[in-house]
């Protein structure tokens, strides 16, 4: 039983790696997303503010095309007076002259006040536009070098499968069930017993329970967690642990290692 025991809880051990590398393969990612929602943000910024100088822009053609007719329309004007022949004539003429006048005075002063808001915000623009690039090139830059490590964590998740896959051929079908049935409900299936205390959910196991469990004859399970259960003095040899994996998860107890309470 003692070599079923290290078998399981280097199976165990393998099992835990897999799951923090596939963790962290998933996760590392996602610690991009505070950059990319400032960058989307950003960049919706400045779509409504182009869109927005766009249309001023539009505003500002239409404006100065009907300044051009109004002059047209004034040169009309000042020829009827030229032209005129009594002071009725005179007069219609001048009021019309005089009408156009201050028609593209007043269309020229919007217009100049426009013309200096499109120069203002072409300039503001610019400089945001300016932002944005390196805001994507920043992010650019963080997924090319993320790149890297999420092939290096995809390599080392291969291995640590590859592993686990031989650890698992070594443990007793029977016991390969029900380490299965308990991952999935416990999330890890082995834990020691230190002083007569279940370390999966921190129960004090009846002493006739902990006696035989001395014995090592079998492989015996906690009554409250349902845990495969092992005294923790009397497996002396170090079960071989994996180099830790890169973004750490909740792992179960080892060998060595107390479990955290349920």
């Amino acid at each position: 039983m003692r070599e079923q025991l290290l078998n399981l809880l280097q199976l165990q051990t393998f099992d835990t790696k897999v799951k923090e590398l596939q963790a962290a393969a998933t996760n590392l990612p996602a610690k991009l997303d505070p950059l990319r929602r400032d960058l989307a943000k950003l960049q919706g910024m400045l779509n409504t503010e182009k869109t927005k100088l766009a249309e001023t822009e539009n505003w500002r053609k239409g404006h100065q095309d009907m300044i051009d007719q109004d002059r047209m329309s004034m040169k009309m004007a000042q020829g009827k007076l030229q032209a005129s022949k009594n002071t009725k004539e005179f007069s219609a003429a001048s009021r019309e002259v005089e009408n156009k006048k201050k028609s593209i005075g007043d269309r020229e002063g919007e217009l100049k006040k426009v013309s200096e808001s499109v120069t203002a915000s072409t300039t503001q623009l610019t400089a945001r536009d300016a932002d944005v690039q390196k805001l994507r090139d920043e992010l650019a830059a963080s997924e090319g070098a993320m790149g890297g490590q999420i092939a290096e964590l995809d390599a080392q998740l291969v291995e640590a499968k590859a592993a686990r896959d031989a650890a698992r051929g070594s443990v007793e079908k029977s016991l390969l069930k029900t380490y299965d049935s308990l991952v999935g409900k416990r999330g890890y299936a082995v834990a020691p017993v230190v002083k007569g205390t279940c370390q999966g959910c921190h129960m004090a196991l009846p002493p006739q329970l902990n006696n035989i469990l001395a014995r090592m004859t079998g492989i015996e399970t906690c009554p409250r967690c349902g845990r495969l259960i092992y005294r923790k003095e009397l497996l002396e040899e170090p079960v071989v642990t994996p180099a830790a994996a890169p973004a750490a998860a909740e792992a179960p107890p080892a060998a060595v290692a107390e479990a955290p309470e349920e």
